[in-house]
């Protein structure tokens, strides 16, 4: 008697990573409606048309998954992006000077990303390994950037404490905007109030920054 030999399934290079690709987009729109805590492999799985088993096979589970999505250019500003074409420049540029470009071009890289706002609103009420994947992708582009940084900041200034709190005003600020036309008599929903906005990250940066 002849045995059946069982083959398994595979499944074509393409159709996987067009598959990986829904998945990707699809946990990012998710998680930008519901959030962190409420955010499953089922409600992803539905959003992307795709087997929920897929998760696992191809990203070992939610985590891994918004890592991945953390990754996109979509979700968040690479260093090259903020950077440009201005990198001899840049390596030029006094600490307070380039302080000051990184956050204003920060600032307008993720005003142009909705789904990036909602995500950073969630994440100011909600925490656990997956908000984590997030902040790590934010933190390596940020440390990409300020290596290009050949002049040391005065020894006096905490700069990670100086990058902290501008990230934080940043971040509330662009969240803000999402709902609120203006926020103590600034409108952060027009190019006007924006332009107030930046003209100040400049003042303060170079002050704070330009101790001689």
């Amino acid at each position: 008697m002849s045995h059946l030999q069982i083959v398994p399934k595979v499944i074509p290079i393409r159709n996987k990573e067009q598959t990986k690709e829904k998945l990707i987009r699809a946990v990012g729109k998710v998680v930008a409606e519901v959030g962190f805590q409420r955010l499953g492999v089922n409600m992803v799985a539905r959003e992307a048309g795709v087997d929920k088993k897929l998760i696992y096979r191809y990203f070992r589970g939610l985590p891994g998954l918004m890592t991945e999505y953390g990754k996109t250019i979509e979700f968040w500003p690479t260093a090259e992006e903020l950077i440009g074409d201005d990198t001899d420049i840049i390596r030029k540029t006094p600490p307070g000077k380039l302080m000051g470009i990184f956050f204003k071009r920060y600032l307008r890289a993720i005003l142009k990303r909705p789904l990036t706002l909602e995500i950073l609103a969630w994440e100011a009420i909600e925490r656990n390994e997956l908000t984590q994947s997030l902040e790590d992708v934010r933190a390596k582009t940020a440390l990409e950037f300020f290596e290009m940084m050949e002049e040391d900041p005065p020894d006096e200034i905490d700069l990670t404490a100086l990058v902290l709190i501008m990230a934080g005003a940043v971040n509330f600020l662009a969240v803000r905007s999402r709902i609120h036309r203006t926020l103590g008599g600034v409108d952060i929903q027009s190019e006007d109030g924006w332009k107030r906005i930046e003209d100040t990250i400049d003042l303060m940066l170079e002050r704070t920054l330009n101790l001689s």
